[in-house]
């Protein structure tokens, strides 16, 4: 039986810091001035950490973060008044750079990847902290992201078996084979995948068609997909069963961080109670709310 109560942990085995440059219009090979950019503490653990904190959420994020610009990732986090935990790894965070054209309503994402890797006993000091943050009034564990480079391919399943040791709801956000060792038993799993639909058929690459594969994998491994579509509905199978949730058609203002923030949203809604498509809706109305905002992983007004 899950537990159902309030405390929520998210984690990521990656962390960015993200900045947001806006341009009234943009032209590929030429100049391109702006007056306006924002920087966030970013990465999918923290942008599902900071939408639950903003929902007035009891939530806390581990995560990872390079001792080079270790201070200027710290003090974004608390600027946001983020309770985030960041283990210290060689070199600099991420830098990934939003360029918003607000001509065309247009978004580029730039990822530049720190070559540094993760050694073995930072993974161990990772493995210990998070064991401790486990059994701090955790009731739901969201995984969300790609391993960095350095981190070895046992540790999701390890953080997988500790926390349905424990009995907690566990929502996994990342793909590929990462997520196939996260089926280690039929209850010793993730209860919820969250992937959008490219995702899913990089991970299960033997289906063509993704209502067949969602309903097949999703009676296989004894848990429940959702996947988003950008603007198209919602995909949900849940042990077997496909329906669909609606999609809002808005216009963006800036789309990164949507799906971290449907993550968070049906996270919300599965621990209070609610059935998983009133979860979804809860996460897609979610979703729209960041869309509406400069900032990644924001539901507020800005």
């Amino acid at each position: 039986m899950l537990k159902m109560q309030s405390g929520f942990l998210t984690v990521g085995l990656s962390s960015a810091i993200q900045k947001t440059v806006v341009f009234d219009t943009f032209y590929e090979g030429e100049v391109n001035r702006s007056e306006q950019y924002f920087t966030d503490a970013a990465g999918k653990a923290v942008n599902v950490c900071r939408v639950l904190t903003q929902a007035g959420e009891e939530a806390s994020c581990l995560t990872i973060a390079g001792v080079e610009n270790y201070s200027e990732f710290e003090d974004l986090c608390a600027r946001d008044f983020l309770d985030v935990t960041a283990v210290k790894t060689p070199g600099r965070t991420r830098t990934c750079t939003t360029l918003l054209n607000m001509e065309n309503s247009s978004c580029t994402e730039l990822v530049v990847n720190e070559p540094e890797e993760i050694s073995s006993e930072d993974e161990e000091e990772f493995k210990r902290i998070f064991l401790g943050k486990l059994d701090e009034n955790c009731n739901c564990l969201i995984i969300s992201g790609s391993r960095s480079r350095g981190f070895s391919e046992k540790i999701i399943p390890f953080m997988v078996r500790s926390a349905k040791e424990r009995n907690l709801v566990l929502i996994a956000d990342y793909r590929g084979d990462d997520l196939k060792r996260s089926f280690i038993s039929g209850t010793i799993r993730p209860d919820f995948i969250k992937i959008n639909e490219q995702e899913f058929f990089q991970t299960f690459p033997g289906y063509s068609d993704i209502s067949g594969g969602l309903v097949k994998v999703s009676e296989k491994y004894n848990c429940s997909f959702v996947i988003s579509r950008g603007a198209l509905s919602t995909l949900v199978s849940e042990k077997g069963r496909l329906y669909e949730v609606e999609s809002r058609l808005i216009d963006a203002v800036n789309p990164i961080g949507c799906g971290d923030s449907m993550t968070a949203g049906m996270a919300k809604g599965i621990v209070q109670g609610l059935d998983l498509r009133g979860a979804v809706e809860l996460g897609r109305d979610y979703a729209t709310r960041n869309a509406l905002s400069i900032h990644p992983g924001w539901i507020l007004e800005d």
